[in-house]
């Protein structure tokens, strides 16, 4: 399990009235490049930072602003924070910590100033803002000891604190020698930072293949981010090597995700030491920067609900453990990705969940290289203790379980893209 705090002290969150949702019109391939499409699914870019100035001009303001000074961050990090405009000691303009290379390039380089090492920490806070899309980074990064990079999103709704507020990490890696080992140069680590999962979130590491290294090759990190599910991917959007969804939380959780009233921004940062990045070396401060090539939004092309067909109805006495279930058939285009359910049910004391044979992610279908597909429908009713005609648990009668679905169209989870309904009778 992966652990680490990304504090928001001294970040104030924004208003949702001046939260700029899909804030960027689309623009065109001149600005902003495209990517192919992902089986039947076309991909539009959104918004994008091609980073194409000329050496150490201006990194857009439109698009990005800049945490400021140390503190920790919450993490015991050790780094201060520089704007490259800031000449307050240890800041310098003569040695901003990002700037544009000249090369088509963002750089975010980390310097050992005396004692202190200064970085830099770029985020789209009030001015670029996202809840849904695919959001991907062509990244090369250092890898050394003491050093954290990261390129994650971060919830900007009104009054809410993290973790409640939600963290998405799509890129973060840290050294193998930290106290928390870490994936080292081959490989990144992706993971959402929720209400109960707080600091140690839910995650999963990816290991570059045939010898791949995250400090000497650009990298696509990415997430295809919909409703009720978020698919990480290294390289490959095809192949996403985390899926993690709604259903993945545990009881009493919120997942801050799916809803279009509550926008995320973007953050690139290298921070140094801290919970997962420490200890230092008498080396570090003296690596190459963390090289950004681009950071994109693609919107995907609007993909059909699948049709959901249940295979009968279910009838169970109040309790049982068996006989629970009923089978819901599927057919959808093949090359239309996959797909994320959730459930509900009108009967007292009773709860639902759907599940399937997906051997990345059991709580979705994937319609990536099949037309057909089958989830398992599961309720939860209680038992009734009392004698004499008095319910205590669930009643008997008959009741309706609501499937929905949420393809990688779907932005929001109030609005499903298909659901189906499931007859219960409870005895």
């Amino acid at each position: 399990m992966i652990r680490h705090i990304h504090s928001v002290r001294g970040v104030a969150l924004l208003s949702l009235f001046s939260a700029l949702l899909f804030s960027a019109m689309p623009k065109s391939a001149a600005q902003c490049g495209t990517t192919p499409p992902t089986g039947s699914v076309t991909w539009t870019t959104n918004w994008c930072d091609e980073f194409n100035g000329a050496a150490n001009s201006t990194i857009n303001p439109a698009n990005w602003t800049y945490d400021t000074g140390g503190g920790g961050w919450g993490n015991n990090e050790l780094e201060v924070y520089c704007a490259p405009t800031s000449n307050t000691s240890p800041c310098s303009t003569s040695s901003p910590n990002a700037y544009i290379d000249g090369s088509g390039h963002l750089a975010i380089q980390v310097r050992l100033v005396g004692s202190t090492y200064t970085s830099a920490r770029l985020k789209t806070q009030g001015l670029q803002s996202f809840h849904s899309g695919r959001i991907e980074g062509n990244i090369q990064i250092p890898s050394h000891a003491g050093l954290w990079p990261a390129f994650w999103n971060l919830g900007s709704q009104a009054g809410v604190s993290w973790p409640t507020v939600g963290e998405s990490d799509v890129m973060e890696n840290w050294p193998t020698t930290s106290n928390i080992p870490g994936p080292g140069a081959t490989g990144n680590c992706s993971t959402i930072h929720t209400k109960v999962t707080g600091g140690s979130g839910k995650g999963k590491c990816f290991t570059l293949p045939s010898g791949g290294r995250v400090d000497t090759a650009f990298h696509l990190y990415g997430e295809i981010w919909s409703a009720n599910m978020i698919q990480f991917y290294v390289d490959d959007p095809t192949h996403p090597f985390f899926v993690v969804t709604a259903s993945d939380l545990p009881a009493g959780d919120i997942w801050p995700f799916s809803s279009s009233a509550d926008a995320f921004f973007i953050i690139m940062n290298m921070a140094v030491g801290g919970t997962l990045g420490a200890p230092t070396d008498s080396g570090t401060g003296s690596q190459a920067p963390m090289l950004v090539d681009y950071v994109r939004q693609y919107l995907p092309s609007t993909v059909t609900a699948p049709q959901m067909t249940p295979s009968g109805s279910i009838t169970v006495t109040a309790g049982a453990t068996t006989g629970n279930t009923a089978t819901i058939n599927m057919t959808s285009t093949t090359g239309s990705g996959r797909v994320a359910f959730s459930c509900s049910t009108n009967a007292p004391k009773a709860s639902c969940l759907v599940t399937s044979s997906d051997t990345v992610n059991k709580y979705t279908v994937d319609f990536s290289n099949s037309s057909s597909g089958s989830a398992t429908v599961t309720v939860t009713t209680t038992a009734n203790t009392r004698r004499g005609g008095h319910s205590n648990g669930t009643p008997p009668g008959n009741y309706t379980v609501t499937v929905n679905a949420y393809t990688i169209s779907s932005s929001d989870a109030s609005i499903p893209s298909g659901s189906t309904t499931v007859n219960l009778t409870v005895n």
